[in-house]
């Protein structure tokens, strides 16, 4: 007997009846252009948490130089631009430091310098001003190879007769500027001829090492030009002659023509101790004459009260003032300095400074007469003319 149970065939479709598969995924382009936008977020979430949550320096070294020294100098947007920043503390004694210059686009050029230090204030570093100058007209600043700080500015006192008879670099005013106790303090440069700052010393060597022929490269010929050109020796004397020279230091003896005055001269190859450096002069004076430290303090002003001795008491002495320029300041009443029996001298000295703060020279002499067997006098130093 059949069975009512039928067997089922498979059913089975043609490739036309097949129905289009249904793509529930993801497409190519929109799985690119997500991982842009979530690179492009994780790039701005890190980018705000630097701007926003950076650590702050914990180190003076660290914030002298990450500082933005525009919030602090105070910058005139139409006259003056950022200069140069330089990362400067062989200028401190190796503390952290930074000098800032800022330039002025006026008929002067004008230069301010500023000289920013660190100070810790509860573990925290905080900047300082150690040093300001500002307005100074086509101004200049360098550290030195003794590190110290060099300011320059043009002498806008010189006359135009002036011009035509100093060298080009005399033109401007240099002040030298040392690490002391903390702070900047105005030096005298060792120099007091041919020239009176360490800029201009530099510079000459600098010219005798590019093959100009300088006559300061000789000890004895460098004094006896100095002679002529501060004290105002008409001639050399035959017998002048080096007493010494080690390479480094020499000493010159100096005849004053138809006199009795010997003065010693101390010279020094100062920048440069080889045969191609040169011989600045560092002292003069004869040997019975001496000067009070009290009379000429860092900064002296007018009117200097000089006090000193002599080896006798043999008459009078006359001051002269030279300016950076080595050429003489302008004393209004010229006061001798009369010494005593004892040969002890005082007196004070007014003069007329139109460049405060510049180097000079102080000479104090006396220069007896032609034939006189008295022994003349003669003491030449440095002075920063307030």
């Amino acid at each position: 007997m059949p069975s009512n149970i039928y067997k089922t065939r498979p059913h089975t479709l043609s490739n036309a009846q097949v129905p289009p598969r249904d793509h529930r995924g993801p497409r190519p382009l929109t799985v690119l252009f997500s991982l842009l936008v979530l690179i492009a977020s994780i790039h701005f979430a890190i980018t705000l948490h630097n701007t926003t949550f950076t650590t702050p320096p914990k180190t003076c070294a660290n914030l002298i130089r990450s500082t933005d020294y525009t919030k602090y100098v105070q910058l005139q947007p139409k006259t003056q631009q950022m200069g140069a920043i330089q990362y400067s503390p062989q200028v401190t004694g190796g503390m952290p430091s930074a000098l800032v210059q800022v330039t002025g686009t006026d008929a002067q050029q004008t230069l301010d310098i500023y000289l920013y230090g660190c100070t810790m204030q509860k573990q925290t570093p905080t900047i300082s001003l150690l040093f300001k100058q500002q307005g100074l007209p086509q101004g200049t600043v360098s550290i030195s190879s003794a590190n110290t700080l060099v300011v320059g500015q043009i002498d806008q006192a010189i006359s135009p007769q002036q011009l035509s008879t100093i060298e080009p670099m005399q033109q401007n005013i240099y002040s030298e500027y040392s690490w002391q106790k903390g702070t900047l303090v105005q030096t005298s440069f060792a120099s007091l001829y041919p020239v009176t700052s360490r800029a201009e010393a530099e510079a000459l060597q600098e010219q005798e090492n590019n093959g100009q022929h300088l006559p300061w490269n000789d000890p004895l010929a460098t004094a006896q030009q100095m002679a002529k050109d501060l004290f105002q020796w008409t001639s050399s004397d035959p017998q002048d002659a080096v007493i010494d020279n080690n390479g480094k230091v020499a000493h010159v003896q100096l005849n004053h023509p138809d006199t009795n005055m010997q003065v010693t001269v101390t010279l020094s190859r100062i920048l440069q101790q080889n045969t191609s450096g040169l011989w600045f002069v560092i002292g003069a004076q004869t040997a019975a004459i001496t000067l009070d430290p009290s009379s000429l303090p860092a900064l002296v002003t007018s009117p200097i009260v000089l006090k000193g001795t002599v080896g006798m008491a043999s008459g009078t002495l006359t001051v002269n003032l030279f300016d950076h320029t080595l050429s003489p300041l302008q004393i209004p009443t010229t006061t001798p300095l009369t010494a005593d029996a004892q040969g002890a001298f005082a007196g004070s000295i007014a003069y007329n400074n139109n460049a405060p703060h510049q180097p000079g020279l102080l000479l104090i002499e006396e220069v007896p007469p032609a034939g006189s067997t008295v022994t003349g006098q003669l003491l030449l130093t440095h002075a920063i003319l307030g």
